[in-house]
């Protein structure tokens, strides 16, 4: 249990959110695959496969749960060696947390070889696989691969005299944006930007410095968020929001930065394929007025992406049909026509390059003006960044969120801001 701590409390906590899963599940009999998930959109997708996998298998019946609190309660259940399901979704911010200590010790099982004999190496975008490898082994299959593009509003920046395909770089973008940054009521602030970056999540500036070549570890485990590039990604990050003021601050919650899209005060976003989706269900006002550029590089001929978020299926160890397990994980990850349809209501973008084939993904789309934007994002999907897992990911996140925070406000330089996270968790992984 390294890095948890043995206090009697925490080991209280542990034995009761472990009662609690094991309370939870079925216990009738048959065979029987439990599957959790963590998203209502995962959840309602794979409701509607599940009849069909079970129609393929004659007595088997998938439990499958969307479970409060998952990564906590799947912890308590390896930490007990009882109570976890047979698969299980893990999103990429927690996911370190399930790594620590022996590799024999590890509650997932190791897909490697499975993934090596079946060929889903060629067929799958490889550096989506990273998130979910440690030292050279796989304990997930991947989701998604979230590549991000930039949404912006193409009245407003056409108004502006601004032509998006001549913007190469992010400097560029600078300098060409401070013309839609503009205060029309007279009152000191801004009323329009052509940015919205967040200064309480460090997602956005995380994005662009995994597109940039950088990380928070190398391959060997070595903390490098401290580096001379991280460092000067932050400065320019802070000086988008704080000096050319292209950027403002997103709002802590969701509702308020639609509204602000809205209203016109955002004029352009950082958006992965999901946000996409979001943005389209939760601002249909706009229908027409976006449009989807590859994110300025930050050197001409340098990468037009990067990636934001993910998702992985993992097989646990204590699962009693492994066989069945992982015939059902590539069921509702691997098949096109699911990947199809996963698309038309998320507009999430799968690892599996076959399923691009698919017509779906060539289709015009009315929320962008019929721009293709499946095709923009098949051209950008290969050259995703990818990042190293280690077992100390999450909390290294979690700290990045107060550095980001604390550079963005003046508390602290970029400099000082990121060597005292490095110094964090180096502490922290001794």
């Amino acid at each position: 249990m390294q890095g948890f701590g043995k206090g009697p409390i925490v080991m209280f906590v542990l034995f009761v959110l472990s009662g609690l899963v094991i309370l939870s599940r079925d216990t009738g009999g048959g065979e029987t695959l439990e599957f959790w998930v963590f998203a209502h959109t995962h959840y309602d997708e794979y409701a509607a496969r599940v009849p069909a996998f079970e129609a393929a298998h004659p007595g088997v019946t998938v439990d499958l749960k969307i479970v409060a609190n998952l990564h906590e309660k799947l912890l308590a259940a390896f930490l007990s060696d009882i109570g976890a399901p047979d698969l299980v979704e893990v999103e990429i911010s927690s996911v370190g947390r399930f790594f620590k200590g022996p590799v024999e010790d590890l509650g997932f099982v190791d897909l490697t070889d499975r993934i090596d004999n079946e060929g889903w190496n060629e067929q799958l975008v490889h550096a989506r696989l990273a998130p979910w490898s440690l030292n050279g082994r796989t304990y997930g299959l991947p989701h998604d691969i979230h590549p991000v593009v930039l949404l912006y509003r193409d009245d407003v920046f056409r108004g502006a005299g601004i032509e998006p395909d001549s913007i190469e770089t992010w400097q560029e973008f600078v300098e060409a944006g401070q013309a839609i940054t503009k205060d029309t009521d007279g009152d000191g602030e801004p009323d329009q930007y052509p940015l919205m970056l967040s200064t309480h999540e460090p997602g956005h500036f995380w994005l662009m410095l995994l597109q940039r070549g950088g990380g928070m570890f190398d391959a060997s485990g070595r903390v490098i968020i401290d580096d001379p590039l991280a460092i000067a990604t932050l400065a320019f990050y802070c000086d988008m929001l704080n000096g050319s003021r292209v950027a403002v601050s997103a709002f802590s919650e969701t509702p308020a930065n639609y509204a602000a899209m809205k209203e016109g005060l955002v004029t352009g976003v950082l958006a992965a394929d999901w946000y996409v989706g979001m943005i389209r269900k939760f601002v249909p006002e706009l229908t027409g007025k976006w449009r989807a550029m590859p994110l300025p590089a930050w050197q001409k001929g340098g990468r037009r992406t990067s990636t934001w978020g993910g998702t992985m299926i993992g097989l646990t160890q204590q699962s009693r049909q492994r066989e069945l397990a992982w015939e059902f994980m590539k069921f509702v990850y691997f098949d096109t026509e699911s990947l199809a349809n996963r698309y038309r209501a998320t507009a999430i973008i799968p690892p599996l390059k076959r399923a691009w084939d698919h017509p779906v993904f060539d289709e015009p789309d009315p929320y962008l003006g019929s721009q293709q934007l499946g095709i923009m994002f098949k051209d950008l999907a290969p050259d995703i960044p990818s990042f190293h897992l280690n077992p100390y990911w999450a909390e290294a996140s979690d700290r990045m969120r107060d550095a980001v925070f604390a550079a963005t406000m003046g508390e602290k330089t970029p400099e000082m801001a990121l060597r005292d996270l490095a110094d964090e968790i180096r502490e922290l992984m001794k």
